[in-house]
C-alpha cells in the first residue's frame, strides 16, 4: 500500500491547479496576539504554518453543508477500530444482529468492544485490506434497513449525576475511543495511575486539518451534547476546569458552544488563532493552559486530559441515551460532484459514500483518508470509515502530483516552523544514513508527524515521511529488545 509520502506536496499542487496565489505565514514566538478590531485574544504557539488561501484550506466546500444521514446496503466493520489489539469477533456468518449489538469482544488492556452499526445479517467474516499495510479481520453485515436496535445500556443517571466509576465503565462498554485522530480508548485515559490528578479537561474543536468540517458540523448541530459529555468526563475525573478550544475561523461554532456553556461556570470556550497544527495535543495544552508536557510524558503529567468534541458527544449518548458508538459525521470532499458531510454507520465503505455524493468529478488520481497534512493515501476506495476518520478527500492528477526531492539548501525554514522545536534537516541526515541511534539522539521520537517541515521546505525534502518511518523502526526495535 502506498502511504502518502508527502501530503503537503499535494496541497501545493492543488493551489497551482486552481491558479491561486498563496502565502505561507511562519509564526515563531507569537504565543498570544490580538486581531485588530475584534477585542479578543487569539492564542497560538511557537512554530506552525498557516496557508492563507481560502481555497487552499478547502473547508469552504462543506462548512455550510449540514450533515445528512446515509444508510448503505452493507457495512464492513474492521476489528482494529481503536488503538490496541484488534477485537475478537463473537458472531458467526449467517447470524442476524441488531443495531448496537456487541459483535466483537475486547482483547488486551487497550481493548474495546465493537458493536453492529446496523441491523441485518452477517454475510462475511474475513480479512480485508483497509488502510494499513496488512489485511484486517472484518465483519460484513447486510443492512436490512430497519435499524432494529439492541436494548439500550442500563440507566446510570445523567451526565451531571452518574457516579464517576459508572461513567468510566459506560464509556468502555460503549466502545468509545478518540474520534479525532489516534483512536485511543477513552476509558484508559480516565483510569489515572500513580495518584495523578487531571484538574483540566480540554475538548479539541480546533479541526486545524485542511478540508475537514465534521467536527465543525458536530459543534453546530449538537453543542449541548458536547457540553454534557464534557460535564461527564469532568465528573469522572473530579476536574475543576473544562476548556473547549476552537480555531477562530469557525465563529459560528464558537458562538454555538458559548451559548451551550451558559450556566456552566467551570467551562470556558477559548478562541485559538487559525494555524496548523493548532489542534495537536501538546500545542493545544500549551496555548490553553500555559503548561508544557514534559518530554517523554503524557498530558496527565501536567494535570490535563485532552479529547475530541465528537468524542464528548458520544459520551453523552452513551450515558444518557444508553447508546454505543456506532455512527459518526464524515466529510466527503475534493473532486466529488456534491461535497458533503454524511452521518454514517461506522464501517460504511468509502466508495458507497462517494456514490452518494454524486460520484467523482473527472478522473481521480488519489484518495486521502483525513486531511491533506496528515491523512494517508488509500490504495482504492474499497475501505471502511472508522471511528476516527473525519473525512475523505478526492484529488485529480494535478493535485496529486509528486515533486522530486532535491538537496537541502540549509535555509532552516523547517526548523522555524517545527512546533516541537526540532531541527528536521539534521534529523533527516540521520534518517538517510539509516542511523537509528543518531536520529533518536536528535529527538526524532518527539516529532508529532504534523508535516509542517515538509510543507515549507523549498527543496521538497521528504522530511515527514522519513521521520514517521524512523519512529516506527525505533518503536519496533524497542519491542524486539533492541534488535533492528
Amino acid at each position: 500500500m502506498n502511504l502518502l509520502p508527502l501530503k503537503t506536496q499535494k496541497i501545493r499542487a492543488e493551489l497551482f491547479s486552481l491558479g491561486k496565489k498563496y502565502v505561507i505565514m511562519i509564526f515563531n514566538a507569537n504565543i498570544i496576539s490580538r486581531k485588530e478590531g475584534d477585542g479578543l485574544l487569539k492564542r497560538s504557539f511557537k512554530g506552525g504554518v498557516h496557508p492563507l488561501s481560502r481555497t487552499h484550506e478547502g473547508k469552504y466546500l462543506t462548512r455550510n453543508k449540514a450533515s445528512q444521514p446515509f444508510s448503505p446496503e452493507y457495512v464492513c466493520i474492521p476489528m482494529n477500530l481503536h488503538l490496541g489489539a484488534p477485537s475478537e469477533p463473537c458472531v458467526s456468518k449467517g447470524d442476524t444482529v441488531k443495531l448496537g449489538q456487541v459483535i466483537a469482544t475486547p482483547v488486551g488492556f487497550l481493548g474495546l468492544p465493537i458493536h453492529a452499526t446496523c441491523s441485518g445479517e452477517v454475510v462475511d467474516i474475513s480479512e480485508k485490506q483497509q488502510l494499513g499495510p496488512k489485511k484486517v479481520m472484518c465483519i460484513t453485515i447486510k443492512n436490512d434497513g430497519l435499524d432494529t436496535r439492541e436494548d439500550c445500556l442500563p440507566d446510570i443517571g445523567t451526565c451531571a449525576t452518574a457516579a464517576p466509576k459508572d461513567i468510566v465503565e459506560r464509556i468502555k462498554q460503549a466502545g468509545i475511543c478518540g474520534m479525532g485522530g489516534a483512536a485511543f480508548p477513552l476509558h484508559v485515559k480516565l483510569m489515572i495511575q500513580d495518584e495523578k490528578h487531571a484538574d483540566t479537561i480540554i475538548l479539541n474543536g480546533a479541526e486545524c486539518e485542511t478540508h475537514l468540517t465534521s467536527d465543525f458540523r458536530t459543534m453546530l448541530e449538537s453543542p449541548e451534547d458536547i457540553v454534557n459529555g464534557l460535564v461527564a468526563i469532568m465528573r469522572a475525573m473530579d476536574s475543576e476546569n473544562g476548556i473547549i478550544a476552537i480555531e477562530d475561523n469557525k465563529p459560528e461554532a464558537i458562538a454555538a458552544m458559548k451559548k451551550a456553556v451558559e450556566g456552566h461556570k467551570d467551562i470556558e470556550v477559548v478562541a485559538l488563532k487559525t494555524k496548523y497544527p493548532q489542534g495537536s495535543e501538546k500545542q493545544l495544552i500549551t496555548v490553553t493552559t500555559g503548561r508544557e508536557v514534559p518530554r517523554g510524558k503524557l498530558p496527565i503529567d501536567c494535570g490535563v486530559i485532552v479529547t475530541n468534541v465528537a468524542t464528548a458527544a458520544a459520551v453523552k449518548a452513551a450515558i444518557e441515551d444508553g447508546l454505543p458508538l456506532t455512527h459518526r459525521i464524515t466529510t466527503v470532499t475534493g473532486r466529488v460532484k456534491n461535497p458533503c458531510n454524511l452521518y454514517v454507520p461506522i464501517g460504511t465503505v468509502v466508495k458507497d459514500m462517494i456514490e452518494f455524493a454524486g460520484g467523482y468529478e473527472g478522473r481521480i488520481a488519489k484518495l486521502v483518508a483525513g486531511g491533506m497534512m496528515t491523512g494517508p493515501a488509500a490504495p482504492n476506495d474499497d475501505f471502511s470509515v472508522t471511528k476516527a476518520m473525519g473525512g475523505i478527500v478526492a484529488l485529480n492528477a494535478k493535485e496529486a502530483i509528486s515533486y522530486e526531492e532535491k538537496p537541502c539548501i540549509r535555509c532552516a525554514r523547517c526548523a522555524s516552523v517545527c512546533p516541537m522545536g526540532l531541527n528536521p534537516a539534521r534529523i533527516k541526515q540521520y534518517c538517510d544514513a539509516n542511523d537509528m541511534a543518531g536520529a533518536k539522539e536528535n529527538n526524532v521520537m518527539d516529532c508529532i508527524v504534523c508535516g509542517c517541515c515538509s510543507f515549507t521546505c523549498p527543496a521538497n525534502r521528504f522530511l515527514t515521511a522519513a521521520f514517521k518511518n524512523m519512529k516506527d523502526r525505533i518503536t519496533l526495535a524497542s519491542r524486539l529488545g533492541g534488535k533492528k
